[in-house]
């Protein structure tokens, strides 16, 4: 690395840059009525710019996000839980009205909670077949380097 040239941030540090990048980009493009598109690869998908250092950031991320989605999960176990004790204050139609609104928004919260959890399911699975594949490189690599010297 040439001198005087910072290597990548953590992971963390990145995103945040790439993030306000982003907005600083779409206010800008806003300011002149030109609808902008995010270069930035959401999610850590194909195309991603996200550079990893160290297996341990990668387990860190695996680990916040494991979180994340298991508090999801205790979410949407309170969510069905408060679904169960739904039931009409009185047996008129009014009442019933009242039950059926309150049960129909607690289960688009529950698609919604299903949605995010799936979403950082998905993403922690990414995160492992990237840690797999980080590990199978450095080990290829290790083994060349003592092949050689």
């Amino acid at each position: 690395m040439p001198v005087g040239e910072q290597g990548p941030g953590t992971a963390e540090q990145q995103i945040r840059f790439e993030v306000a990048i982003d907005k600083t980009l779409r206010a800008a493009a806003g300011m002149f009525g030109i609808d902008y598109e995010s270069q930035a690869a959401g999610g850590g998908g194909t195309g991603g710019k996200w550079v990893f250092t160290s297996v341990d950031q990668l387990d860190d991320l695996i680990k916040e996000w494991t979180d994340v989605g298991l508090a999801i999960q205790g979410r949407l176990k309170k969510i069905r839980d408060a679904q169960a004790l739904i039931y009409p204050p009185a047996d008129d139609i009014l009442s019933r009205f009242q039950a059926d609104g309150l049960a129909d928004s607690l289960e688009a919260m529950a698609q919604h909670a299903d949605s995010m959890y799936k979403y950082a399911d998905t993403y922690v699975q990414k995160l492992a077949d990237t840690r797999s594949a980080y590990v199978n490189t450095e080990g290829d690599n290790t083994a060349r380097m003592k092949d050689a010297y």
